[in-house]
């Protein structure tokens, strides 16, 4: 299987895309953008863009989903983090802020990042229960498939393999006590008023080798195994095969009876963790393709990376957003504003107002209001910090006066009404402190301090200006998957 690298949003022309896809034809690249097209990996962009930005996503043409431009005047820009496979290609969709790879025949330094990404996507997905475990549409289930195969096997390296037991009774054996039994069914022997036991019932449990599930659940991990095996995926997931069987799945009955036997186990089965790995089982059984089959696509990884950058930050950077407002570090008791007592907030996520909507007859209602990515609340000897930062997955450039793939002025509004929206709790509680700032991912393996941005009528407020600092990606990655936190500190606010 061929691996093709593609940057995202990065325009690619027509003939770029021919040269990458080198075995291919006109009318093939056609087929391809237009499957691509159907999952929302590639847009069609009217022109030739030098940059494509966040900002100006708005440009993108979605009408030609159904029609591929065959005067070669647009290009075409992939949405898109994470691995893809179709009809025989494995497309690796690297984040855009690499650019330094875009250029070279040598993917092995990106090939390394984005195994890295690709364990970030694994645990995002497990965090946030995204994994679609029952799929009747097939569209969701091929874009599942190979998500469910990680789940599957990471679960297998975790926990083991499926096992059942039957826990019985022994007397005098080598397991524990079962007091109530051995008091109920055994005599004692009394001396000076006080019983003495001989005989002991113990507890035994038995592992039941033979159960079907077990075998079905090594059968599938053998058969995912070599799944990724055949095209060429396990180096790039970083994990190893798992060869527990040579018995196939129709050694044990058709589709539809193994299905009728594992919803029966999921009926009489309440360990969590046992019940996971049957709706795994499950799910994979009702996709019958494998990911390697040349007329279907199967994915890992997602179209909006900038949810996955805001997650990384927020746990590096330990957000408490929402810590109960008791264990914030502060230098006496929490004080609530007035105008919020009524509420009876429980964490600063609680203290921003919602905006009151009252119509003309005085009914009235509450609505969702603003919503930080990261807050935390610091103390250093005598100094209490309040600091707001916002994960932005943008790449600016600001060279001769003039500024490229920087945020959105409301994305800058925003930013200094978070303050705003928290200045009277922080005067009340006698915080010193307050720092705002934009966090954007870098290829670079430092903290580089790009700037500040800032408007004046707000800044008459009394409200901060907004800094900007490029964090090293792969470094916030690796914190991220240590489950490790980052000192504040370190960004020099």
């Amino acid at each position: 299987m061929k691996s093709v690298y593609i940057r995202e949003r990065k325009p690619y022309t027509k003939p770029e895309l021919m040269t990458l896809f080198s075995d291919i034809d006109t009318h093939q690249l056609n087929l391809f953008i237009r499957n691509l097209k159907v999952y929302g990996i590639v847009k069609s962009v009217k022109g030739m863009p030098k940059h494509l930005e966040l900002s100006n996503l708005v440009t993108l043409d979605d009408d030609l989903v159904d029609e591929i431009d065959s005067q070669d005047s647009s290009c075409y820009v992939f949405n898109y983090v994470g691995i893809v496979i179709i009809e025989g290609y494995l497309l690796c969709c690297y984040p855009k802020y690499l650019f330094s790879h875009d250029n070279t025949d040598d993917k092995t330094v990106c090939r390394k990042l984005l195994k890295q990404v690709l364990k970030v996507l694994h645990r995002y997905n497990t965090n946030n229960q995204s994994i679609q475990l029952y799929s009747e549409s097939d569209q969701l289930s091929s874009l599942s498939r190979i998500a469910l195969i990680i789940a599957l096997l990471d679960d297998y390296f975790q926990n083991g393999i499926y096992i059942n037991t039957q826990n019985t009774h022994e007397l005098n054996g080598d397991g524990e006590i079962n007091w109530n039994r051995t008091i109920n069914f055994i005599h004692p022997l009394w001396q000076e008023e006080e019983p003495y036991y001989i005989n002991f019932w113990t507890r035994k449990n038995i592992i039941d080798d033979d159960n079907l599930i077990q075998r079905i659940h090594e059968c599938l991990l053998t058969k995912c195994s070599r799944e990724l095996e055949e095209i060429s995926l396990m180096d790039l997931l970083d994990m190893h095969g798992v060869y527990l069987t040579d018995f196939l799945l129709d050694d044990f009955g058709d589709k539809e009876y193994i299905l009728h036997r594992i919803s029966n186990e999921l009926n009489t089965e309440f360990n969590s963790r046992k019940q996971y790995v049957l709706k795994l089982m499950s799910a994979l059984l009702l996709e019958n393709r494998s990911v390697s089959d040349t007329d279907s696509i199967a994915l890992f990884g997602t179209t909006s990376f900038n949810l996955v950058w805001e997650t990384v930050c927020a746990d590096v950077f330990d957000n408490k957003m929402i810590t109960p407002l008791s264990d914030l570090p502060l230098f006496s008791t929490v004080k609530i504003p007035p105008n919020m007592l009524a509420i009876k907030p429980r964490t600063l996520k609680d203290l921003i107002e919602r905006p009151k909507w009252t119509s003309i007859d005085d009914a009235s209602a509450l609505s969702d209001t603003l919503k930080p990515d990261l807050i935390s609340v610091e103390r250093n000897e005598n100094v209490c910090s309040f600091v707001i930062l916002d994960a932005k997955y943008y790449t600016m450039r600001i060279e001769s006066n003039k500024v490229e793939g920087q945020p959105g002025v409301g994305d800058v509004t925003k930013q200094y009404l978070y303050q705003l929206a928290y200045k009277d709790f922080i005067e009340l509680n006698g915080i010193q402190e307050v720092k705002n700032c934009f966090l954007m991912p870098t290829e670079k393996d430092e903290i580089v301090s790009v700037g500040n941005v800032q408007m004046e009528m707000l800044g008459k407020l009394g409200l901060e200006k907004i800094q900007v600092r490029e964090l090293p990606a792969s470094r916030m990655f690796d914190y991220y998957l240590q489950r490790r936190k980052m000192s504040i500190s370190v960004l020099n606010l």
